[in-house]
């Protein structure tokens, strides 16, 4: 987070105390290194997760913090650490990341979990529980 300051992501300037920690290369593959870090904010770390693979967005980082993203259109983008300027030591260039296992193919069709049930459904379940309890109350003698 010292060494990006913001999100990672070209243009987003989320500050990184708000940001969620990404692996480059996914773990278990990629280690938990600072050269396989990068801070990113919630949305696009959702983006990243689930948009990603070869028709969506790929980023690749170097040893330094620099992360070169390639648009699903094949333009490219480089980001540099924020505190390149300030800091130049915290964008030392460190030990090369190497996968330790073939990541698996990203498939079109990964998506967020499916819920087993609607929010309607989820919503007219809660109603009739409450319908249930407040029938097994008795009723005071003061109701009429």
């Amino acid at each position: 987070r010292c060494r990006d300051l913001t999100c990672r992501f070209p243009g987003c300037k989320v500050p990184a105390t708000n940001c969620d920690v990404d692996h480059t290369i996914p773990w278990p593959c990629g280690p938990t290194a600072a050269s396989n870090l990068k801070c990113l904010c919630r949305k696009h770390h959702l983006l990243k997760t689930f948009w990603g693979g070869q028709s969506g967005w790929r980023d690749e980082q170097f040893d330094d913090g620099t992360v070169v993203w390639t648009a699903p259109d094949g333009r490219t983008h480089t980001t540099t650490p924020g505190s390149r300027l300030l800091f130049p030591e915290l964008s030392a260039p460190t030990a090369t990341v190497l996968a330790t296992r073939v990541p698996t193919a990203h498939t079109a069709g990964l998506t967020m979990p499916r819920r087993k049930t609607t929010r309607a459904q989820d919503r007219a379940r809660r109603i009739q529980r409450e319908r249930e309890l407040d029938d097994s109350y008795p009723k005071s003698a003061c109701a009429t």
